[in-house]
């Protein structure tokens, strides 16, 4: 199961329900570096204990005699993709400790807010339209006239080329789309207002 997103909604008691039945998955994996506000190159991958074989056979570097078998002998060290990395998982450890389970739930709603009162504004513009309902973190938009799709492109350039928000492209339901993520604990609605009104003012560029 994909959870690079969405894992993180368990943390919260409005949202926990989009992650329901995910402990039947055979695996799951989660980004830290989105959610989590850690550094780029943190992820968390889970797999159940009874398919530890197979984890093994697809990781572990049979030909160095030197690393010995982690069911045997069990150690992180052999058990992952990576035998020599660096300790990706303290920058992980630390924002656990220092927010828990209740500073993630806070940082989870506010983002699922901000991106909701985000869809409303896409909604009530003249200019773009929701690709897809805004169901956590994540609003996917484009532009509303259908005979400006080739433009999408050049809008999301512009607009990440203003330094003030980056998006990223999509393609939903046969429409050029662009995706934006609300994962930063230091997003406010002010931010929400900011980025809105430059998609307006970039928005004149093109007509």
């Amino acid at each position: 199961m994909d959870a690079a997103f969405g894992g993180f909604a368990a943390c919260s008691d409005h949202y926990k329900h989009l992650v329901e039945g995910w402990e039947y998955a055979d695996s799951i994996t989660i980004d830290c570096h989105k959610w989590l506000n850690v550094p780029y190159e943190s992820a968390i991958f889970l797999v159940k204990q009874q398919y530890n074989i197979l984890q093994v056979e697809t990781f572990q570097n049979s030909n160095a005699p030197y690393l010995v078998d982690p069911l045997a002998d069990f150690s992180y060290l052999n058990f992952l993709p990576e035998n020599s990395r660096r300790l990706k998982a303290l920058p992980a450890w630390f924002s656990i400790m220092a927010y828990g389970k209740q500073g993630y739930r806070d940082i989870v709603e506010n983002n699922v807010s901000l991106a909701r009162n985000f869809g409303i504004l896409i909604e009530n513009s003249n200019d773009f339209k929701l690709l897809a309902p805004v169901r956590l973190n994540t609003v996917c938009f484009t532009l509303k006239d259908d005979d400006k799709q080739s433009e999408v492109g050049r809008f999301l350039e512009m607009l990440n080329h203003t330094g003030k928000v980056f998006m990223t492209p999509t393609f939903y339901n046969q429409h050029k789309g662009i995706r934006a993520a609300f994962v930063n604990w230091k997003t406010t609605e002010t931010d929400v207002q900011l980025i809105f009104d430059t998609m307006n003012n970039i928005i004149t560029q093109l007509k």
